[in-house]
C-alpha cells in the first residue's frame, strides 16, 4: 500500500512527470540490457486521402471518395499552393490509390487529386521523417465537420529536438517555421537544449509543475520503486485533467501565437511530443471543428511513431522493476484513449462544452475562431 507521502508526491509532481517520460529513455543509457473517418456535414468530393512512404522510399498515395467520384489526375509541388507539375496524368478508373517514386527528394511534395466532378484535395505525409526526432507531423489534411480541410503546412507538432541532426535541421529549416511554442520547463530545456534552423522564434510557456524534480522521479525508477506513481495510467489521466484545470492561460497563450497568421508555420512541441503538446494539438483541431473521433485519432498516432523508443524506455526498465512497475512505465511512455478523454471530459464538466472550455477557459473569441478557420480551412 502507498504511504501517504508517497501519494503526496504523486499529486504535487503531474507536470513534473511530464518531464520525466523522455528522461526515461535515458534509462536506457544508465542500465546495461541485452537489445530486444467522422461524420460531416457536408460530403467533401475526396472522402479521406493520405500519403505515406513506404520501405523502399516511395510514396503510397491513396484516397476515399463518395459513390460516383473518382480522382482522375494528380499533381504536384513543392508548395500546397503550387501543386503544378503534372504527376499521373489519368488515375485508371476505380484505382484508389497509387505508389510514385518520389518527385522531389530533399524537398517536402504536396499533391492535388483532381476529382471527376471538378474537386481538388491536396494531400502530403503527415510524419515528417527525421533521424532525431521520431514524433514531428503536420496538423493539416484533417476534415471538419462541415467538410472543409484543415491546410497543410501550417501547424506542426513534435517532441524534442535536441537530437536533431544537420540532415533533419535542413528539412525542418525547408518547412519555413516562424515559430515554435516550447512547452517544456526549465530543468528539460537545460538537459535538452533544442537545435533549430537560424531565423527562428522560441516561446517558452512551461506546462510543468516545478515542486518536484524529474530527476527525483528518475531516481526512484533506478531505484525500483515508483510506487508514488500511482497505478499504470492513472498519473497521466490526472495529468490531463490539470491540464484543463490548471494550465488554461499556458494553453491560451498557445492558441494566441498558433491562430496568428503572421507566426505560422508554427511548431508546438513538449519532451515526447504526446502528452502537452498533444493537447494542444487537440485544441487547434478542436477549435477548427474537426470531429472529437479524429481529434482522437491524432492523440493516438504517437504510439505508432514512438514505438521503437517506448520499447526501449520498457524494455530498459524492465530489469529494475517487478511487472507491476513496468506497466507503470509503459502507461508513462504511451498515450491511451483514456488520458486524452479524461481533458475532454473535465472540459465539459468544468465549461459546460468544449466551445465553453475555447470561450471561456482559453478566451478565445467567436470572432477569432471564425477568422481563425478562415485561414486555416479550404474547401474540396
Amino acid at each position: 500500500m502507498r504511504t501517504r507521502e508517497s501519494g503526496e508526491l504523486r499529486r504535487r509532481s503531474i507536470g513534473a512527470i511530464m518531464a520525466t517520460v523522455a528522461l526515461l529513455a535515458a534509462v536506457a543509457t544508465t542500465v546495461a540490457v541485452a537489445p530486444v473517418a467522422a461524420a460531416t456535414a457536408a460530403r467533401p468530393a475526396v472522402t479521406t486521402a493520405s500519403v505515406e512512404r513506404t520501405d523502399t522510399g516511395q510514396l503510397k498515395i491513396s484516397w476515399t471518395t463518395p459513390k460516383g467520384v473518382q480522382v482522375t489526375s494528380i499533381r504536384w509541388g513543392t508548395a500546397p499552393d503550387g501543386t503544378d507539375q503534372t504527376l499521373v496524368a489519368s488515375v485508371p478508373k476505380g484505382e484508389h490509390e497509387v505508389v510514385v517514386d518520389d518527385p522531389s527528394p530533399g524537398a517536402r511534395p504536396y499533391f492535388e487529386l483532381a476529382t471527376s466532378n471538378g474537386a481538388h484535395r491536396i494531400v502530403a505525409e503527415r510524419h515528417i521523417v527525421l533521424e532525431g526526432e521520431p514524433n514531428f507531423r503536420d496538423l493539416g489534411g484533417y476534415t471538419t465537420k462541415d467538410g472543409r480541410t484543415v491546410r497543410w503546412g501550417r501547424i506542426y507538432r513534435s517532441g524534442s529536438l535536441d537530437t536533431l541532426t544537420d540532415a533533419d535541421l535542413a528539412k525542418v529549416d525547408e518547412l519555413g517555421i516562424k515559430l515554435v511554442c516550447d512547452l517544456r520547463g526549465p530543468t528539460e530545456i537545460a538537459v535538452e537544449p533544442d537545435k533549430l534552423p537560424g531565423g527562428v522564434a522560441t516561446l517558452r510557456i512551461p506546462v510543468v509543475d516545478d515542486s518536484v524534480d524529474p530527476e527525483v522521479v528518475k531516481k526512484q525508477v533506478l531505484a525500483g520503486d515508483v510506487s508514488a506513481l500511482g497505478a499504470p495510467g492513472e498519473l497521466l489521466t490526472d495529468g490531463n485533467r490539470k491540464f484543463v484545470t490548471d494550465f488554461k492561460d499556458e494553453y491560451s497563450k498557445v492558441m494566441q501565437r498558433v491562430m496568428d497568421p503572421k507566426y505560422q508555420p508554427t511548431l508546438v512541441h513538449c519532451s515526447a511530443g504526446k502528452d502537452r503538446a498533444g493537447l494542444a494539438a487537440a485544441i487547434v483541431l478542436l477549435t477548427l471543428g474537426v470531429p472529437e473521433k479524429t481529434v482522437m485519432q491524432d492523440y493516438l498516432l504517437s504510439n505508432q511513431l514512438r514505438a521503437a523508443e517506448n520499447a526501449r524506455a520498457v524494455t530498459s526498465v524492465s530489469a529494475l522493476l517487478d511487472p507491476a512497475g513496468v506497466e507503470v512505465v509503459r502507461s508513462l511512455v504511451e498515450v491511451r484513449p483514456e488520458y486524452l478523454q479524461a481533458a475532454l471530459d473535465t472540459m465539459v464538466k468544468k465549461y459546460g462544452s468544449i466551445d465553453g472550455y475555447l470561450r471561456k477557459g482559453l478566451g478565445i473569441t467567436d470572432k477569432q475562431r471564425a477568422r481563425f478557420k478562415k485561414q486555416m480551412l479550404e474547401s474540396s
